[in-house]
């Protein structure tokens, strides 16, 4: 057996070379204690100058003295475990160089080595600069320089911003730990429910063999012999009843067996496509301006051909007719799938087929569909699901009003043994709620060239394909449009994750991996876990810095509210970075002119205000903090990190307000979004579901877009605030937050809900809307108030609960 030679030269980060060439921005470098051939390489692509020795043995033959060549702006040494010769070589450095970046090599142990390196150094003139963050090199990687005017006093505030620096990390990886730990209690609360409905299924295990038994030993008692010879003329009448529909109305007889039509079963056949409508579909698409070709690409495998047959058959009744059906088998074993398959490929002369030569999983099979595809516009159908005649009709009338279109995405529902079922009514492209859910899922449709840039599927994310493909097309574009109507119907089967994501266990765990991916390329510090209720997913972002919010509290009321309110927000709230303006208006109590006088917060009056619009815009101007937190006096923290949270989102650029899951005191949900355009103006989203229930769809427990928030605890930044120029001092409360947040929209900024930040909301505050102030906000939202972007127009009108409309 040959022996393993160790390398020499110490590791270092693969993409060494552009990061610190990005750190240093000019001058030569000199690198000492790292492999010359592949970090010279390295530095020759950056198209830096950089001198690479093996060793600091190599200096006296590589570099001269008197040599202008042999001074540079910049050295770095890997510095080994072991005590060498530190003095003569930092004496040597602090010549050649006028900066030092000292990055520990393997199996050093900093806290020995370093203090020793930065003594040898000091002598020299050269002291370490506490300000540069060098950790993306290495954690404990320092920066020395010249500093001739260094004393205690300017020593002290770039050790302070060392120590805040290592302190936000620290505290990031305390919310990690926290995060994880929350999870794995969650995990270990739902292996608890499984083992007991586990010990449960054994046990009616057991009773069911019992009761086999006894009906074995009643099937071969005499009485029972007896009693069917005896029963048996009262039954011939009705057996030759049943035999008779049979053969005359064998159609009838079987739609009797089969259960009522369902609500949505009623509703789907008024709203689907007739056959006269689908006629003038057909003639309308001939007169379309822009008819893209759409290749529908089929994976295959082992599927049961009359599963595949319904596929096949649900693209040829097409409306839209300038497609093409692209079926690749990945490798099928089937021999009835691979007779049928060249059979269904001679349908039609648009179906191509495509094999693979071996099973490659259904992103290779995919990736071999889109490289044989021509189409401008790709869709996909599974192999067992259809699609509605109308559906490539629908894609292509969209897009002649939107030629820009690069994704679009449709309603779906299931198909189960009983028809069509659990419609999915979706919003509009909503980033939040999609990273939360794969809530896109079927039909979709991209732009072929759009997928192509991306690079197509990633077979590492089977099970999660669609989804790591989608995430990866939206940071190249926000052109993505929905149709509201249901086109697409999702095969319920045992192979199918429209049963259970249980069923498929790596499904949550490619998906969780997509989304880390798709976070670590907008250059995102996150933690992904699954929500084990919903199998949603909760996405906690690193918070970069604390920043001050003030804390604006409007108050009218009497002082117990506020007290309760104050004393948990003191208490409860672990955010370290803020402060607390109780803002007052016009009170005739005494008592809360007494429990004011004493507060140790700061107290401002604004006499004569009897309007929270007032007292928030005037608010807003006596505080210095770039996050303003509206929070009404009635509010009471349930977690300590709900603020952190909620702040974890308003350091998104992209974002301009987000609010909490807002619960009355019974645990029904007061405030989860507000929906605009349902009954009158606008209306809460679940107002008075159980507080920990989904909600349809997940909603009521993801984080998701909405087009406005409740101003009873809203956090948004001052810059973006004052841009959209404050509330509506004019309109009444509940109406002047929907405003806001409207104004916030029309700017380009996202509206966030978080149920992960929650909070108590005593004896919540309703106010009246008078006509007139609803006559502003039509006239001011016409367009928003008919279409709310993230609230299905199949949805009902009358009562924001997200159930099924007329």
């Amino acid at each position: 057996m040959c022996a393993v030679l160790q390398s020499p030269f110490h590791p270092f980060h693969p993409d060494f070379a552009r990061v610190i060439s990005r750190k240093f921005e000019r001058g030569r470098f000199l690198v000492i204690g790292a492999d010359p051939q592949k970090l010279e390489r390295q530095f020759a692509e950056t198209g830096r100058e950089a001198v690479v020795l093996g060793s600091s043995g190599d200096l006296p033959t590589r570099l001269h003295e008197g040599d202008g060549a042999a001074h540079f702006e910049i050295a770095i040494w890997f510095y080994p475990p072991e005590y060498s010769d530190d003095d003569r070589l930092a004496e040597e450095l602090s010549r050649r160089a006028d900066d030092i970046v000292l990055v520990p090599g393997a199996g050093v142990d900093v806290s020995q080595r370093r203090p020793q390196l930065v003594q040898c150094f000091r002598r020299f003139g050269l002291l370490p600069d506490y300000k540069w963050d060098l950790s993306e090199l290495d954690s404990a990687a320092l920066r020395l320089r010249r500093q001739p005017n260094e004393t205690p006093d300017t020593l002290i505030p770039a050790v302070e911003t060392a120590f805040v620096r290592l302190n936000t990390k620290l505290g990031a990886m305390q919310r990690i730990h926290q995060i994880r730990g929350s999870e794995l209690e969650a995990a270990h609360r739902h292996i608890a429910a499984l083992e007991e409905k586990l010990l449960k299924l054994k046990e009616y295990r057991r009773e069911l063999k019992s009761l086999k038994e006894q009906r074995r030993m009643l099937r071969k008692s005499p009485e029972r012999r007896i009693g069917q010879v005896l029963l048996g003329p009262y039954r011939l009448p009705e057996k030759l009843v049943k035999t008779i529909r049979k053969k005359l109305h064998p159609r009838a007889a079987k739609s009797m067996r089969s259960a009522a039509p369902t609500e949505y079963q009623k509703w789907l056949q008024q709203h689907r496509a007739s056959a006269s409508d689908l006629e003038r579909m057909r003639h309308k698409a001939l007169a379309f301006a822009f008819q893209p070709l759409i290749t529908v690409i089929t994976p295959v495998f082992d599927t049961p051909v009359h599963r595949l047959q319904e596929a096949v058959e649900s693209v040829l009744a097409q409306a839209y007719e300038n497609w093409e059906l692209l079926l690749v088998d990945d490798g099928s074993s089937s021999v009835d799938l691979l007779d049928a398959l060249p059979h269904l490929a001679a349908r039609d002369q648009r179906i191509a087929l495509e094999k693979l030569g071996k099973h490659a999983g259904i992103s290779a099979a995919s990736n071999q569909g889109l490289a044989g595809a021509r189409g401008e516009w790709i869709t996909f159908l599974d192999h067992d699901d259809v699609i509605e005649p109308d559906a490539l009709f629908q894609f292509a009338k969209l897009l002649q009003a939107h030629r820009d279109a690069e994704m679009i995405y449709s309603d779906e529902d299931k198909l189960a043994e009983n028809g069509f079922e659990a419609p999915l009514f979706k919003p509009d492209w909503s980033p939040d709620f999609f990273l939360s859910y794969n809530y896109v899922g079927h039909l979709a449709a991209v732009r072929r060239d759009i997928v192509q840039k991306v690079g197509g599927f990633r077979s590492e994310f089977d099970s999660a394909q669609d989804y790591d493909l989608f995430l990866r097309v939206a940071e190249q574009t926000n052109r993505i449009h929905h149709i509201p109507r249901v086109l697409y119907h999702w095969r319920r089967s045992a192979a199918s994750s429209a049963i259970s994501v249980r069923q498929k266990p790596g499904q949550l765990d490619a998906t969780r991996r997509a989304i880390e991916d798709h976070l670590k390329r907008r250059g995102e510090r996150a933690h992904v876990a699954v929500d084990w209720r919903t199998h949603a997913f909760c996405i906690r972002r690193e918070l970069l810095e604390a920043r001050k919010i003030s804390i604006i509290i409007p108050s009218f009321h009497d002082s117990e509210s506020l007290e309760r309110c104050i004393e948990s927000l003191t208490s409860k709230t672990s955010y370290p970075n803020y402060e607390i303006l109780i803002v007052q208006g016009d009170t005739q109590s005494p008592s809360a002119h007494h429990y004011f006088s004493g507060l140790p917060h700061r107290l401002v009056r604004l006499p004569g205000a009897s309007n929270v619009s007032v007292l928030k815009n005037f608010a807003v101007t006596q505080t210095d903090g770039p996050w303003l937190l509206f929070l009404d006096d009635n509010i009471e923290v349930i977690e300590a990190d709900w603020l952190t949270i909620m702040a974890e989102h308003i350091q998104r650029p992209e974002v301009g307000a987000v609010s909490a899951r807002l619960l009355n005191p019974n645990d029904t949900i007061e405030h989860a979004g507000i929906v605009l355009g349902v009954n009158g103006i606008a209306q809460p989203a679940f107002r008075g579901f159980p507080a920990e229930h989904p909600g349809v769809n997940r909603q009521l427990q993801v984080t998701r877009n909405c087009s406005a928030v409740s101003g009873a605890c809203m956090l948004t930044r001052r810059e973006v605030f004052q841009v959209v120029g404050g509330v509506d001092e004019g309109l009444t409360e509940s109406l002047a937050d929907i405003d806001l947040c409207l104004k916030m929209r029309r700017a380009g900024h996202l509206i966030v809900y978080t149920p992960f930040a929650k909070l108590y909301c005593h004896e919540p505050h309703r106010d009246k809307v008078d006509a007139s102030d609803q006559a502003i906000m039509r006239e001011r939202w016409s367009d928003n108030l008919r279409r709310d972007p993230y609230y299905n127009p199949n949805l009902s009108r009358e009562c924001a609960d997200f159930s099924l409309g007329k």
